[in-house]
């Protein structure tokens, strides 16, 4: 059996939805999508942010649509932690969170790869990437380097050789990170 093609598939879904207001209308299409099993993205006219962009011109993956979406993250808040073009998100905030030398290390590990999962999907970085955010940041120590990045805890998994990836503890913590960042 051939598949329907998506133009005849829309015209009969906008026959069908013709009658009801856009409320309704969107209230359909969501119960739909979720019957389906997939994610229903509000769309910006409604008043409410659609997390699927950043900005007209940059895209997160669809599996960082669906982290933004649960963890209330909107774009603007990703736009003020991230610059994220050409498939890299770039940390720019002007401050990486943490107490001491120890925090801000994990905080910037944890954030290197969370850039990673926004352009990839996937939450996985080089250790390099991350040791030259802790040195841009001015906080990077020789000298206990080896032991902050011991003490990560449950946020990532990997070696500085074999490279790093985000657990879900780490993108629930990137997330804490890039709210408080921008309080």
């Amino acid at each position: 059996m051939d598949k329907p093609k998506i133009t005849e598939t829309a015209s009969k879904i906008v026959d069908l939805l013709e009658p009801f207001d856009s409320q309704e209308r969107q209230r359909i299409v969501q119960a739909s999508l979720t019957l389906l099993g997939d994610t229903f993205v509000v769309p910006k006219s409604s008043g409410q942010t659609a997390v699927e962009e950043v900005s007209e011109d940059v895209k997160v993956s669809s599996q960082a649509r669906i982290w933004m979406k649960q963890n209330h993250v909107s774009d603007d808040e990703l736009q003020l932690v991230f610059h994220i073009a050409e498939g890299k998100a770039d940390v720019i905030a002007s401050e990486i969170p943490g107490k001491d030398g120890k925090a801000k290390t994990i905080n910037a590990y944890v954030l290197q790869g969370l850039g990673s999962f926004l352009v990839s999907g996937i939450p996985k970085f080089d250790d390099k990437s991350a040791r030259a955010l802790c040195i841009k940041s001015g906080f990077y120590s020789a000298a206990n380097h080896a032991v902050y990045i011991k003490a990560v805890g449950n946020k990532l998994t990997g070696s500085k050789d074999a490279g790093w990836t985000l657990t879900s503890p780490g993108l629930k913590h990137g997330a804490e990170l890039v709210k408080g960042i921008i309080k």
